[in-house]
């Protein structure tokens, strides 16, 4: 039986067929709600971002290229052209989508290029399970802290900040708990809450078969009350980012949580603490790290007069090519500061450094401390370990790999977006998200075809079935009448 994608594709919209989705609650599922999993969302809820030939990019080569397909959405259109075609533009760190699509929500004049339409009949089912509210991990950095991503990077699809302000800010860099309340007023602007569900925590994530053959994965976890949950669905993405603090890792290190903090939030809630007598006693606070972190760490001890002991895993010579060191001292200026403290270009009374350091061991308000001059015993009030973070997918039974196109190397219907996949900037996770959501919409339309393909074939089948009934029903009807006939 010869059935064309038009006779296909026809079917579908018509809805002569059922498709059987009896055993999945929903089609995709996507752990974590930060801004990977939020655009992400808002893609698959029916936003259709165009190429707006009103405001074109000035790159007029570009801008000829994006306006043949104009009126079709980027997410119905093949984007593999950019690669070839632009290879000399792109920034060889970032995947090229990304990079387009930051182009097109950034480009020099500072109007994006993007326009949004919404069409609830382009959406797929989808479930966002958080730990936290909307936005993630900003939920846990301190309020105060300003980002290092300017303004403009911070934009997520379709409602950016000047939108949301209403405005254009006097700042260039905001508050990060001026960005976690903008990611909370994006979810409802872009209606997309009805799919959040925020304060739960997935435990395991299983494929299972259904009893037609069809895979599914079967997602576990728990509410903010402890009461499990079960979802099934057919994709997963992972967004869940890097949400945990990596460890020091050292012998003493789980003996001594109450003096041993991963973020400055903990840190500033610490040190204010009164009653806390190993700062009467002046002893100093212990930063380990040297990046942004760090530099933070750094920078609100010495604003409140504390003492600081700073270890650097890094040299000297190492330190001057880290991001820290190509930060502008104007756009940058306390991040200029700190770091001339750390490669010894300034002098602080409050603050010493040690490089080429690690951590040894903790106990009882002691630091062992691996030095370029041995052992050192470090008395501390406080450690601030600035690590960096990790991601935790114990909720999975077995590690695994992405691929540059953010798909799992071992299992075709598992995705990752955002920092777990490489992308740890906003102005760079959203392309992620629309090259993952235009694969997912491709993927269920080919697989309502072929759902639809095999219901049609079944039909013909009953017809075909149903027809040699009749042939040797009418068989049976002549013989019986020749016979009849002979008798007679």
């Amino acid at each position: 039986m010869n059935l064309s994608n038009d006779s296909l594709n026809t079917s579908l919209e018509e809805n002569n067929f059922e498709i059987n989705n009896n055993n999945i609650d929903t089609e995709v599922v996507v752990i974590g709600n930060g801004p990977a999993g939020l655009s992400l969302s808002v893609f698959l809820s029916g936003w259709q971002p165009y190429y707006d030939i009103n405001s074109p990019h000035p790159d007029s080569r570009l801008h000829a290229r994006l306006s043949q397909n104009a009126k079709q959405s980027l997410l119905d259109q093949d984007l593999s052209w950019f690669e070839e075609e632009f290879a000399e533009i792109i920034n060889p760190s970032v995947r090229p989508i990304a990079f387009l699509i930051d182009m097109l929500m950034r480009p020099p004049n500072g109007k994006s290029c993007l326009r949004y339409i919404r069409n609830p009949a382009k959406s797929l089912s989808h479930i966002v399970l958080g730990e936290t509210d909307a936005g993630g991990s900003w939920n846990s950095y301190d309020e105060e802290m300003i980002t290092v991503s300017l303004l403009g990077w911070l934009d997520l699809p379709a409602f950016s900040l000047v939108e949301w302000f209403q405005g254009q800010p006097l700042i260039a860099r905001l508050p990060a708990g001026v960005i976690r309340e903008y990611m909370k007023a994006y979810a409802k602007e872009m209606g997309i809450t009805e799919n959040l569900r925020p304060y739960t925590r997935v435990t395991d994530v299983n494929k299972k078969c259904d009893n037609q053959g069809k895979d599914y994965y079967d997602v576990k976890g728990e509410d903010k009350d402890g009461q499990p949950f079960e979802v099934r669905c057919r994709k997963v993405v992972l967004a869940c980012g890097q949400n945990y603090q990596k460890l020091l890792g050292v012998s003493g290190e789980e003996e001594n949580t109450k003096d041993i903090v991963y973020d400055i939030a903990a840190m500033k809630k610490l040190l204010l603490q009164k009653d806390n007598i190993k700062q009467k006693n002046n002893l100093p606070v212990v930063v380990i790290g040297d990046g942004i972190s760090a530099a933070d760490a750094i920078i609100q001890c010495l604003k409140s007069k504390h003492n600081v002991i700073h270890v650097m895993r890094r040299s000297d010579a190492q330190l001057r090519t880290t991001m820290l060191s190509k930060l502008s001292a104007t756009i940058y200026p306390e991040y200029a500061q700190a770091y001339k403290l750390m490669t010894g270009k300034e002098k602080n009374p409050l603050y010493e450094r040690i490089t080429q350091g690690t951590a040894r061991e903790v106990r009882d308000s002691v630091v062992l401390l691996n030095t370029p001059n041995g052992i050192i015993q470090q008395p501390f009030s406080l450690i601030v370990a600035c690590l960096g973070r990790r991601a935790e997918l114990s909720m999975l039974s077995e590690e695994v790999e992405f691929l540059a196109d953010y798909r799992c190397a071992s299992d075709k219907k598992m995705f990752a977006i955002g920092s777990l996949a490489g992308d740890h900037f906003i102005r760079y996770l959203i392309g992620g998200s629309l090259q993952v959501a235009s694969t997912l919409f491709s993927e269920n339309k080919d697989e309502q075809i072929e759902e639809i393909q095999r219901q049609m074939i079944a039909e013909h089948q009953k017809v075909e079935n149903r027809n040699k009934l009749i042939r040797r029903k009418l068989s049976r009807v002549c013989w019986l009448s020749r016979i009849l006939s002979t008798s007679s």
